[in-house]
């Protein structure tokens, strides 16, 4: 009596279910947390954060088609199975074994029995219920991996489809450069004719025609990689991609990030990580349980003999380890190890978390603050351009003063479609880390 009332207040913690005590620091965003700031612009649903249609048609067909989201929904499917089979370890385990002899000593005497056998192994220590639990968590831990690859299936869709466009107003840019300095080498060339210019200008001009119809040629190559690249998240063969021109993306007012705390919601990586604590947490247990005995109830019942009788028999056993101490002693201690990594590897998710926040929220203001200057920078050079062009005509300037203004225009240009495309691939990459894409889609 007394080694059973042992018995049970030790194993009280083999019942217990897994309880959260997961927690977020409040610096785990840096020092760019306004404890004022409830909202959080992860928390906006993803159509009305990114309001292009076309953009929108392409992360809805994505969401539909894309090989790892489907595969994801069978990952849940298995586990959502592994639930069931782990809810009949509560029912019995029932086998039809007939079977019959024939005996022949100077008289034959046939013999057979049709008996339904029976097994039933409870889990007085909460075995069976443990499994359960684990089998539980391991689907919340596909779902939120479903949702993880969901936010990183619609931010890569985003931030190629915005590469796209950048690449589309680099490309004008380009052909509309290669036009401006053709009517320059054609200028050249006149002004040569007419002795006022050296023949190396004209082969200066002509190199930096070549050069920019070099670059045309990437840049076409290049959107037909990224079209490429999209196609294959769409699950689609390689084909044009339509999309919006240019400048019509609008930067929000405001970025708000709302408080750490949300993080353990607002992100599938964190929720997956905790997740992992409790799979830990629940292995940990059947470890433990491992020391404590099982008891099996075995049965029979039938007809046998000749002539037919009824027969009926129940077995209680039960099992206790006594030699495998040092095997589940072993296995107890790995199963802590594991619970304490998975409780390392969520903080650092979380600390992860929190620096994506930081990082992408500063390469936000990064590149608003240097939208100005980049501006002011191609008007002058646009100005510059004008001025030396036209003094050369005037035979004032020199063909290089011309090919430095032409060469730092273009280069003016492209830098600021670039800081423009930094502006929005950071503001995609912020709602990301946020936790947004995760809701409202595919769900």
């Amino acid at each position: 009596m007394v080694l059973a009332g042992m018995l049970l207040f030790s194993s009280c913690n083999l019942y217990r279910k897994y309880q959260s005590t997961a927690t977020v620091p409040d610096n785990v965003m840096g020092d760019v947390v306004n404890p004022q700031d409830k909202e959080s612009m992860g928390d906006m649903d993803w159509r009305s954060a990114f309001p292009d249609p076309l953009l929108q048609q392409l992360i809805e067909k994505a969401l539909a088609n894309n090989t790892n989201m489907r595969t994801a929904q069978l990952s849940i499917e298995q586990a959502q199975n592994n639930v069931k089979a782990a809810k009949w370890g509560y029912a019995p385990t029932l086998s039809f074994t007939p079977n019959a002899s024939y005996t022949y000593q100077g008289a034959g005497a046939f013999t057979y029995q049709v008996p339904v056998t029976a097994s039933w192994q409870l889990g007085i220590f909460g075995q069976t219920t443990t499994q359960v639990r684990k089998a539980k968590a391991q689907v919340a831990y596909m779902q939120d991996y479903k949702q993880a690859v969901q936010v990183s299936l619609a931010a890569n869709v985003a931030n190629l489809y915005y590469t796209l466009v950048m690449l589309d107003r680099q490309l004008e840019v380009a052909v509309q450069t290669e036009g401006l300095w053709e009517e320059s080498l054609e200028s050249t060339r006149a002004l040569f004719e007419a002795g006022l210019t050296q023949s190396s200008g004209v082969y200066q001009m002509e190199a930096s025609v070549a050069q920019v119809k070099t670059d045309i040629i990437d840049l076409r190559n290049n959107i037909l990689i990224t079209e490429a690249a999209l196609c294959n998240l769409l699950t689609e063969p390689p084909h044009h991609i339509e999309r919006a021109p240019f400048g019509t993306f609008r930067m929000p007012e405001q970025l708000h990030l709302g408080l750490p705390l949300r993080l353990l919601d607002a992100r599938p990586d964190v929720r997956m990580a905790e997740r992992n604590m409790e799979i830990a947490y629940y292995g940990t247990q059947q470890a433990r349980q491992a020391f404590y005995p099982t008891l099996t109830i075995d049965g029979l019942f039938g007809m046998a003999g000749s002539p037919i009788q009824m027969i009926g028999k129940a077995v209680a056993s039960l099992a206790q380890p006594i030699f495998a101490g040092g095997k589940l002693n072993a296995q107890l201690k790995n199963a802590k190890l594991e619970q304490e990594s998975a409780r390392l590897q969520f903080e650092q998710s979380l600390l992860d978390a929190g620096n994506e926040v930081y990082r992408y929220l500063h390469n936000c203001q990064t590149a608003g603050q240097k939208s100005e200057f980049i501006e002011a920078r191609v008007n002058a050079l646009q100005q510059a351009y004008d001025a030396t062009s036209e003094l050369m005509m005037n035979g004032t300037n020199t063909y290089l003063e011309v090919l430095t203004a032409q060469e730092s225009l273009l280069s003016a240009q492209l830098s600021q479609v670039q800081n423009r495309f930094e502006m929005i691939q950071a503001l995609i990459n912020l709602y990301t880390a946020l936790g947004g894409f995760g809701t409202g889609a595919g769900r």
